[in-house]
C-alpha cells in the first residue's frame, strides 16, 4: 500500500490512487511540481548584472579632474557626493561633486516636514532625471597672470543634467538580466577666470547590462575661446567595459575594473585625438567607494592640458546606505 504524506491526504488523491497503474508512485506525480522549462534554467544560470556604482558622484568626463573617460548612463535614486584628487602637481588639483535627483530632494523635504516620502517608482519621470555639479579641477589654461593670484576652487565649475530616455528592457526571448538603457547628458564646463576655454557637450549614452557593463558614447562638443568669434567643435565617440574583478555576495565589498577609449573628431583642420583610460573601484562599507584611475592621450586635448592624468577618488553613495 502506498503511504500518502499528510499534505496530500484528500479525496482527490484517493480517487487517483484507485485507478493508478501498479509500480508507479502517484504521490510524486501529484505532489511534485513540474520541472521548469529549459529557457528559465538558462536564465537563472546567467550571472546577475553588477549593480551600478557611484556613477554620477564623480566629476563629469569633461572636467579636467574627472576619473572617467566616457560618461555612464546609470545613476542612483537619491543623492551622493564625491572627491576627485588629481595626482598632477598643478593648482586646483581637487574637485568636489554633488549628485542629486528629484526623489532625493523630495526625501529631504519630507524628512524636514515630518512626512513619509513613499516608495520609489522606477517608471516615474522623476526617477529618470539626475543632476550633478562639480566645483574645482585644474584649469585648462594657465598663464603668468594667474600664477600671481591665489587659486580659487570656484574658478572652475562643471554642471551636468542627465535624462534616462529608455530603461532598455530585455527583448523577447532574451534573459531579463540583459538590459540596454539609453540616456542623454547635457554638460557645461565653465571657467570664471575670464580667459579660459568654456566647453559645452551633448552626449547620447547607451549601456548594455549583462554579466558586465558595456557603455557607448556618441556626443558633440563646442569649445568657446575668450574674446574669439571662432568656435571649435568636435565629435566624440567612446566605448567602455566595466567588469567585476571580485564580486562577493555582499554589495559593499566588490572590486570592479573598467577599460575605456574614445576618439575626438575635430574641425578646423585639427587631427583626430585618440585616448585610453583604466579605472579600478573598490566598494567600502558605509556607502563609500574608493577609486583610482589613469587616462592618456596622443597629445593635449586642449591647450594647457596634459597627455597623462592620474586621479584618486572617494565617493559616498546614499543609495547604498538606505538600501
Amino acid at each position: 500500500m502506498w503511504r500518502i504524506p499528510a499534505p496530500c491526504r484528500s479525496p482527490v488523491v484517493a480517487l487517483l490512487l484507485a485507478g493508478w497503474p501498479p509500480g508507479v508512485c502517484p504521490v510524486s506525480a501529484v505532489c511534485t511540481p513540474p520541472p521548469p522549462p529549459a529557457d528559465s534554467l538558462r536564465t537563472v544560470s546567467r550571472r546577475v548584472p553588477p549593480p551600478p556604482s557611484a556613477a554620477l558622484l564623480h566629476a563629469p568626463s569633461l572636467n579636467s579632474a574627472s576619473p572617467d573617460l566616457v560618461d555612464r548612463g546609470s545613476f542612483g535614486a537619491i543623492a551622493g557626493a564625491g572627491w576627485d584628487q588629481s595626482l598632477e602637481g598643478r593648482p586646483d588639483r581637487h574637485a568636489i561633486t554633488l549628485g542629486v535627483t528629484p526623489l532625493g530632494i523630495e526625501r529631504v523635504v519630507c524628512r524636514i516636514l515630518g512626512h513619509h516620502s513613499g516608495e520609489i517608482d522606477p517608471a516615474s519621470l522623476w526617477s529618470r532625471v539626475a543632476a550633478r555639479v562639480t566645483v574645482g579641477g585644474p584649469a585648462q589654461f594657465v598663464d603668468s597672470l594667474r600664477a600671481t593670484r591665489p587659486a580659487r576652487v570656484t574658478d572652475h565649475v562643471t554642471s551636468q543634467l542627465e535624462l534616462r530616455l529608455s530603461d532598455g528592457g530585455a527583448p523577447r526571448g532574451r534573459p531579463s538580466g540583459e538590459m540596454t538603457p539609453l540616456a542623454l547628458a547635457l554638460t557645461a564646463d565653465n571657467l570664471g577666470t575670464g580667459y579660459g576655454l568654456d566647453r559645452y557637450a551633448a552626449t547620447l549614452i547607451g549601456e548594455r547590462e549583462a554579466g558586465c557593463i558595456w557603455t557607448g558614447n556618441a556626443g558633440y562638443r563646442v569649445v568657446e575661446r575668450y574674446k574669439s568669434s571662432v568656435r571649435l567643435a568636435e565629435t566624440r565617440l567612446g566605448i567602455g567595459l566595466r567588469r567585476p574583478f571580485m564580486a562577493p555576495a555582499r554589495r559593499d565589498r566588490r572590486i570592479d575594473f573598467t577599460l575605456s577609449g574614445d576618439c575626438l573628431l575635430r574641425n578646423r583642420s585639427r587631427g583626430a585625438l585618440w585616448q585610453a583610460g583604466a579605472r579600478m573601484d573598490v566598494a567600502i562599507p558605509a556607502g563609500l567607494e574608493l577609486s583610482i584611475a589613469a587616462r592618456a592621450s596622443e597629445h593635449a586635448e586642449i591647450p594647457g592640458d596634459r597627455r597623462f592624468r592620474g586621479v584618486l577618488s572617494l565617493a559616498y553613495d546614499l543609495d547604498r546606505v538606505v538600501h
